[in-house]
């Protein structure tokens, strides 16, 4: 098989896999397909808002899937539903007490966005956005919501953006590059970042690593443009299409696991990850 095809197969289950459904845990519960209803389900130690969200007009559609836990604590899920619109662009003006006017807002402004786009270039195409945030890993400190958007708007392909956001739940301030301390990029640290790429792209060597890169250098790797985020196994970070490396390549992604990330965490992160 073509080594670019490869990576693209590749590169797509890699996303499948790294930003899976919720994972069962003692305080997590695994959803069933996305509901189209405006329902909240009920489950022990929380709700789900579920919703599922689509319109077309004329040749071009728009999606908007939401499934968001929902605590106790009021000021909590506003203040990550206001966190995810600023993830989402931040152009959602109203409240924050309930998550679907928010839902149907993104909605609307992707319609408009390619009402918008049609009005400049002349295309048959139908033009797609879609935007997917889901739960996939939580436990007793904090919440990561994993969040996958889509557009369409002509040409060869599509492009899709995957990322991560998660939050503490005793006030729900987000944690990623905040729990980091002054010594991240290390020789330690960014030898795990070379062999976590390696893992991902199947190679061996330091030239066969370099061989997929765009213009850079293996030991000059900065961090993703989008937050890293934790998950069962560690720390992530992905990168973006076209980030590092061709868009056959998928997006690039290494795990930093929490026996080795310990070190590399500030008072905050050490107490996010320690056990009440």
């Amino acid at each position: 098989m073509n080594k670019k095809l490869s990576l693209a197969l590749m590169g797509a289950m890699g996303l499948m896999l790294t930003f899976s459904g919720c994972k069962k845990t003692e305080k997590s519960v695994a959803l069933g397909d996305i509901s189209d209803s405006m329902e909240v389900a009920p489950i022990p130690d929380e709700s789900y808002y579920k919703a599922t969200l689509t319109e077309g007009v004329g040749p071009d559609s728009a999606q908007v899937s939401f499934e968001l836990p929902l605590y106790d604590d009021e000021h909590v899920n506003e203040a990550i539903l206001e966190q995810l619109s600023e993830a989402l662009g931040g152009t959602y003006e109203g409240s924050y007490d309930q998550p679907d006017s928010m839902a149907h807002h993104y909605l609307n402004h992707y319609l408009k966005d390619m009402a918008d786009e049609r009005t400049e270039f002349d295309s048959e195409a139908p033009f797609e956005r879609s935007l997917k945030v889901w739960c996939s890993y939580e436990n007793d400190k904090f919440v990561t919501l994993n969040v996958q958007e889509y557009q369409y708007l002509g040409g060869a392909h599509g492009s899709t953006q995957c990322y991560g956001l998660t939050f503490r739940k005793s006030d729900g301030r987000r944690m990623g590059l905040n729990t980091l301390g002054k010594n991240v990029d290390d020789e330690e640290w960014s030898d795990m970042k070379k062999q976590g790429l390696m893992d991902y792209f199947e190679v061996k060597t330091d030239s066969d690593l370099q061989s997929m890169l765009l213009d850079t250098e293996i030991y000059m790797i900065k961090m993703p443009v989008t937050e890293p985020y934790f998950s069962e196994k560690g720390m992530e970070f992905v990168y973006q299409q076209y980030e590092i490396a061709p868009y056959a390549a998928g997006m690039p992604c290494y795990t930093i696991p929490y026996d080795r990330l310990k070190k590399y965490l500030n008072t905050t992160g050490r107490r996010l990850l320690e056990e009440e």
